[in-house]
Parts: C-alpha cells; sequence; structure tokens
C-alpha cells in the first residue's frame, strides 16, 4: 500500500533548497507522480521552473516512510510565485491539484495535502483578506476530493523574508498569523 501527499504551494513548497545542503535523502520506497503514473523518487521532486530543487516534501517523506514502513508517493503541484487566489476553485492550479489527486487516489490513499504558501500574499490587502480565502480553498479542495476530514498541513513562512523586497518584510508575519489562525 502507498501513502500520498499533495504538495501545493509556491516556491518553499516547490522547492528551491540546495541538494548539497542537506543529507542525502534515502529514496528507498519514495516515489512522485508524474503525468499521472508513480516514479521512482528522484530530484527535484517538483520541477515547476528552473531552480527547481529541494523541498520539505523529501525529508516529510523520508521521515515518514521510516515512522510508518510503507510507500510514500509525492503529488507535486507547486508553482512558484502564485498567491492564494491563483490556487481558488476554479483556477487552473486548483484544478490541476485535484485532477492528480484524484489520479493518485486511483492507488494510493491521500493521507494529506501540504501547503506552503504567502510570499506572493505578503502585502496590507492581500494578508487582510487571506484567512478568508485559504479556509474557502480548503473547504474546496476537500469537497472537490470528496474527502471533508483530510489534513490540510500549513507551513509557516521563514524569518529570512525580513530581509526581502518591497511589502514583504512588513507582512509576512501577518500572513504567519493567518496560517496559524487557519491551524487552529
Amino acid at each position: 500500500n502507498m501513502d500520498s501527499f499533495l504538495m501545493i504551494g509556491q516556491s518553499n513548497m516547490a522547492g528551491r533548497g540546495f541538494e548539497s545542503d542537506v543529507e542525502p535523502i534515502n529514496a528507498e520506497n519514495l516515489y512522485v507522480m508524474r503525468s499521472g503514473i508513480w516514479e521512482k523518487f528522484y530530484v527535484p521532486v517538483n520541477p515547476d521552473e528552473p531552480q527547481a530543487a529541494i523541498s520539505l516534501a523529501e525529508s516529510f517523506a523520508e521521515s515518514y516512510v521510516r515512522d510508518h514502513k510503507c510507500e510514500v508517493g509525492l503529488i507535486p503541484c507547486a508553482k512558484g510565485d502564485t498567491s492564494v487566489m491563483q490556487w481558488q476553485k476554479g483556477e487552473n492550479l486548483f484544478d490541476n491539484a485535484v485532477f492528480a489527486a484524484k489520479l493518485a487516489m486511483r492507488n494510493s490513499e491521500l493521507k494529506a495535502i501540504l501547503w506552503h504558501q504567502g510570499e506572493a500574499d505578503s502585502g496590507k490587502e492581500r494578508s487582510e483578506k487571506y484567512f478568508d480565502r485559504l479556509s474557502l480553498m480548503i473547504a474546496d479542495m476537500r469537497k472537490a476530493l470528496d474527502r471533508p476530514d483530510i489534513p490540510f498541513l500549513v507551513g509557516g513562512l521563514g524569518d529570512f523574508l525580513k530581509n526581502f523586497w518591497g511589502d514583504i518584510p512588513l507582512y509576512y508575519r501577518s500572513v504567519n498569523a493567518e496560517l496559524m489562525r487557519a491551524a487552529d
């Protein structure tokens, strides 16, 4: 049996970390869905852009295999530089993620949705509407997958963003507060 995890969000979920900065992943029993087919794990898991590399999903999956003694499939659907509005029902990213998850569910058990996103919404107006938009997307995705109780795991934005450009340093903490509110 394979347990699977849907990866959605922006660049942090897609992966921008350097492979040389992390311990090698034990890829035994790890798979990635590519074009609707499970393939043996390789990096980058989520090749959304030329700079795609290591993400949190690899170590998450490796730990899950170790703890649960099963095969794990990652369903990469993240896309760098995307806002929560681009992940709403009826948008291409939402529809693609639901389609990919349904394909994976044919021969795996979808255990959770992994969400890591927020930099694109780190502005005054966007951060104020973030919780409502994220909550709606979570409800719509659960309904589209016919999994009303599937865990939806959210990752917080890193403090390295305090050194970024534009409004991000001013508002990423507001997005983090809304992510925590959604988790609660």
